[in-house]
């Protein structure tokens, strides 16, 4: 259904733009009448000759004649005379005032760069433009173009390293998981602490349909994405992070993490229709490999397999005898030589590919503009059998229906399809277990297609639970589909010169479906198992606003006021089954299976709000922005249902009012202080519910309260304030640029789950309770170091350091757990005086002297655990990225080193490898023994020597000694480089229509320059939740390399 409306509407649009044509021509017939000429031509940059992309076009004293360039550089506009004074402007450059006569064609407008660079013009809250001068508060811009040659599945992973303050990481779930971007620190202990997304002025649904969990054994522990996966690189024209408080008050509730605006490509006026095709082409494998010992091999007690049974018994065991290439019988009964296995991450892994094809129309006239884009990826995992498509069409058109009605309009349609997600963390369908734990002297190909010849699992361990990664693959499936329909109208009504009328619609449906099972002939579930879920997301958002904008309103004064109204309703519907018991194999639907347990999640809340923003300026040289927000929530009770969300800031030009010396171009001194706020994201929770239970007193029905948390009619919403301080700063005539903040950011009234006691009959409840606070300051420095006519070299640094500290919990309540690993071998906690996220874990038990204390059995001992105690922290609290641009004639090459520091990761991964004989570390001991030295349970002291055959239990009790796997998880990496070339088409006769032909060279993540990780990538979490620092069998971080095309007619 969805397709076919989608369908009508894009032909509906296409007649409109005919439409128009028609229109205009008759247009230009009627102008001719009255003496309208046409002119063309082209703007470029006069530094580099390159053109310049919607660079404004109009005539002097009459904006009425106005128009934009294309793509290309190309513009065509009709003039109201004989000769007219055309006003061409860009920012970032000078305004350039041409005089032409009628009929010119094939004008050329060189445009130069201003000597001001930081009197630009900027998208701000609600689609805002200001001036930066105006800006008062921190706020980052990004051009499409640093997205869309380098491409990222999710345009979320491309932001890491490129600004100051924003934390952005991606996840080992595989290329179509979700993501996790946190703008200045957590702000919430157990809620969302993700930016909000507005893509064209409307709120962006960025739902993650299923967050792997930390410890979860659920067989289906997969990563289903987000909702910011579905934009496509090549349709980004700029990316703008609003990061104070200030910048996002004015979207209330929602934007208490911070906004990203995403604004989309947009048609322009221009003859015939422009054509853009942009093709990338990249493969991928694992960047970095276990660090493992291949000296002793796989076996147990020193010695190596000698029968079948033993070659079994032994599958995960490196405890063997040293590896000398002898034949020896493994656990398929055949004998292989005894060789170190160095290759098995490359053997079970395939290499990855992406390809993603896209291709857009642009045209239009100056009464109608469209833009129609369609694009294809294709994406296989390096796991094998995962694949993910994305299939997008984007439509965005404009019409000016008279000189006061303006109407635009965006349409955007996802198809999502994913064959087989990896399951990650404990889960027994997680292929990269066995991959992992697989003994070092055993080839993994030896496994075959894991199964035998009546389907069922190869046995290579003796615990079913650690399962075939061939069987994982070939067998255990899930396939899910994704459709989205994106659309927003947007119509603006000109009242007067300073005063306009917006109204603005827009709505974001999902429909997803996922089926996953497990068949009868899985060892560790011979019952079989299935999980579906179909799940429904409505979002939808309205906005009225009246605009006001006048000039010196009162003696060089000038005013830009906003009042509006806006209502946003978000729905989630869900039917999800889980089933055991398949009575017939090889049959997988839900008849099929004799256990079935359903059940329905729904959710609809609703936020109405009314907000207003004046921004006063004198002279261009002092600047004060006020705004205020009234949100009414519907997840809360009328007595507490509502808040204010104030903000205030102020922006002044020193340059332009105090002397300075030649070398200083530019300075202002920017402030903010705002409020901004959240409730809690679940409905239904200020009321106990009941259910009936069957089978109660004699058989009878009972009823009796559902769940074991306890309602609290009395929430009231989150508080979120902020103060920023700041500067922009240019010297040496605009060639080193400056931007410095600090800020420092309150949660207060935080919506927070807490434990309470069992005697009341509960569990938990969620409580208005804690504060957290974030302290932290961002730099921006970057150069135009060196511009000639052929060379060119652009550089910069951001920096960034977060302090972060949870100052109070409930009363009596000092710490709160946010999750554990697998048997508890760690613990994330929030603590009060520590900062979010701590890694708790165990080091060895030690007495009063500083002795290890011993648990001594026989010949061997393994170490005591000591107290549950901080071992590190999950968050980077420092940040910092290099970039730099090179450009030499028609080639251009750039590349992005980043990096994070002071954070810390633990590593399930190295735990179980040292369980399992494969670390480096377990190398200690196994020729002469291991000597010990300390004192047992009683205090009596223990010299001893461990003998190599009891090595294995000794380091099998460093499950319970996590510290021995918390690692310094800082890092630097060489992010991206991209080598470009365009083609000079003016020397190639036979491309004289195409515009412009690019090809570059891009690569990501390729080396890896400083890391204290052992074996494993530092990055390497596998959950977008809270609970960060853990990471635990999750797909390989990978390197990709590759071609990116651009043609442009």
């Amino acid at each position: 259904m969805n397709r076919k409306l989608l369908t009508l509407f894009l032909l509906g649009c296409m007649s409109l733009s005919t439409k128009a044509q028609e229109v205009s021509t008759k247009a230009q017939v009627s102008d001719k009448q009255i003496n309208q000429q046409l002119i063309s031509g082209k703007v470029i940059s006069q530094v580099d000759g390159l053109p310049i992309i919607s660079a404004t076009i109009y005539v002097k004293g009459n904006r009425n004649f106005s128009t934009v360039t294309d793509e290309q550089g190309f513009f065509t506009l009709k003039l109201p005379q004989d000769k007219s004074t055309l006003i061409v402007s860009y920012m970032g450059f000078d305004n350039k005032e041409v005089n032409i006569s009628a009929n010119e064609k094939d004008l050329v407008v060189s445009l130069i760069e201003a000597e001001n660079m930081l009197n630009q013009v900027i998208i701000t809250a609600l689609g805002v433009k200001k001036s930066t001068k105006a800006v008062t508060n921190s706020v980052t811009e990004l051009k499409g173009t640093d997205f869309a040659k380098s491409k990222e599945v999710s345009i979320a992973n491309a932001l890491v390293g490129k600004i100051a303050g924003v934390n952005a990481t991606s996840t080992s779930t595989g290329a179509n998981g979700s993501s996790r971007v946190v703008i200045r620190g957590n702000g919430s202990l157990n809620g969302n602490n993700q930016p909000m997304y507005v893509v064209n002025d409307l709120p962006l649904d960025n739902t993650q349909l299923n967050l792997p969990m930390i410890g979860n054994g659920e067989r289906m522990n997969v990563d289903r994405g987000d909702g910011i996966s579905g934009i496509n690189p090549d349709d980004i024209k700029s990316i703008t992070i609003l990061k104070g408080g200030t910048a996002a008050a004015l979207y209330g509730s929602m934007a208490a993490n911070g906004v990203i605006l995403i604004r989309t490509k947009t048609g322009t006026a221009q003859k015939g229709i422009g054509v853009e095709y942009n093709s990338n082409y990249t493969v991928e494998t694992p960047s970095i490999k276990p660090d493992w010992q291949y000296e002793y091999g796989q076996g147990q007690l020193g010695m190596k397999p000698v029968t079948e049974a033993e070659a079994l018994a032994t599958g995960r065991w490196s405890w063997g005898a040293k590896i000398d290439g002898s034949d020896v019988i493994q656990f398929d009964g055949v004998k292989r030589p005894y060789v170190a296995q160095r290759n098995n991450i490359k053997n079970f892994y395939r290499m990855g590919e992406t390809f993603t094809n896209t291709l857009a129309l642009t045209g239009g006239s100056e009464i109608a503009t469209g833009r129609l884009s369609f694009s294809n990826m294709e994406n296989k995992s390096i796991v094998p059998n995962s694949e993910f498509n994305r299939k997008t069409i984007n439509l965005a058109s404009e019409l000016n229906l008279t000189s006061w009605l303006h109407l635009d309009a965006v349409v955007q349609y996802n198809n999502e399809q994913s064959n087989n997600r990896p399951t990650v963390s404990d889960a027994e369908s997680n292929p990269n277990w066995g991959t992992y734990m697989i003994a070092n002297t055993v080839d993994i190909r030896s496994l075959g297609n894991g199964y035998d010849e009546n389907g069922i699992e190869m046995p290579w361990n003796p615990v079913p639970i650690a399962s075939n990664p061939l069987f994982v693959v070939n067998k255990i499936k899930n396939y899910d589909t994704k459709d989205r329909f994106i659309s927003m109208l947007n119509l603006k009504v000109n009242v007067t010169p300073e005063l306009f009328l917006q109204g603005r619609v827009g709505q974001d449906l999902t429909n997803y479906k996922f089926f996953g099972y497990l068949p009868l002939t899985t060892l560790n579930n011979p019952i079989g198992y299935v999980q579906s879920n179909k799940v429904n997301l409505i979002n939808r958002n309205s906005e009225l606003s009246l605009n006001y904008n006048k000039k010196d309103i009162y003696k060089d004064i000038s005013l830009n006021a906003i009042v509006g109204l806006n209502s946003k309703t978000n729905l989630r519907d869900e039917e999800a089954v889980n089933g055991s018991g398949m009575t017939l194999p090889d049959f997988y639907s839900l008849s099929n299976f004799s256990t079935l347990n359903y059940s329905y999640p729904y959710g609809k809340t609703k936020t109405n709000s009314v907000y207003g923003a004046l921004d006063l300026d004198y002279k261009n040289l002092v600047y004060l922005s006020l705004t205020g927000r009234q949100d009414w929530f519907s997840t809360l009770s009328p007595e507490n249902n509502t808040i204010f969300y104030p903000s205030v800031g102020t922006s002044i030009i020193l340059s332009e009012i105090v002397p300075m010396p030649s070398w200083i171009s530019f300075a202002k001194l920017r402030s903010s202080w705002a409020q901004v706020g959240g409730a809690t994201p679940e409905p239904y929770v200020l009321n106990n519910s009941y259910s009936v239970r069957q089978g109660g007193h004699i058989g009878q029905q009972l009823q009796g309260l559902t769940g074991t948390r306890v309602a609290n009619s009395g929430l009231s919403p989150l508080t979120s304030t902020t103060i920023e301080i700041g500067t922009d700063l240019s010297f040496f005539n605009n060639k080193l640029y400056l931007d410095f903040a600090w800020y420092n950011r309150a949660t207060t009234n935080d919506i927070v789950e807490s434990t309470i006691s069992p005697a009341s009959g509960f569990n938990s409840a969620l409580l208005n309770i804690g504060k957290m606070r974030n302290k932290g300051i961002e730099l921006l420095l970057s150069a135009k170091a060196i511009r000639t006519d052929n060379f060119s070299w652009e550089t910069s640094i951001n920096g960034s350091y977060n302090k972060n500290v949870v100052e109070s919990l409930a009363e009596d309540v000092e710490s709160l757990t946010m999750a554990s690993s697998v048997n508890g071998y760690v613990t994330i906690t929030s603590d009060v005086g520590g900062p979010y996220s701590i890694i708790k874990g165990y080091k060895p038990l030690l007495d009063a002297s500083g002795n290890k204390v011993y648990n001594v059995s026989g010949g061997s001992a393994t170490l005591v655990q000591g107290p549950l105690e901080k071992l590190g922290e999950g968050v980077h609290p420092v940040g910092i990225g290099f970039n730099n641009d090179f450009k030499y004639k028609n080639f251009n090459f750039s590349f992005l080193i980043d990096g994070k520091f002071g954070g810390s990761l633990y590593s399930g991964t190295n735990l179980y490898g040292t369980r399992m004989g494969l670390t480096k570390l377990t190398l200690d001991g196994r020729e002469s023994g291991l000597p010990i030295s300390g004192v047992d349970r009683s205090g009596n002291p223990v010299n001893m020597t461990i003998a190599p055959a009891d090595l294995r239990t000794y380091y099998d009790g460093f499950r319970n000694i996590s510290s021995e796997f918390v690692y310094d998880a800082s890092f630097v990496k060489l992010r991206q480089v991209i080598l470009g070339y365009q083609l000079p088409l003016e020397k190639i006769s036979f491309l004289s229509k195409v515009n412009s032909i690019t090809v570059s060279f891009v690569a990501r993540n390729l080396f890896i320059l400083y890391k204290k990780t052992p074996g494993i990538d530092p990055e390497s979490v596998f959950s977008a939740g809270n609970a960060q620092g853990v990471e635990q069998f999750g797909v390989p971080r990978t390197r990709s390399y590759g071609l990116n095309l651009s043609v442009k007619l």
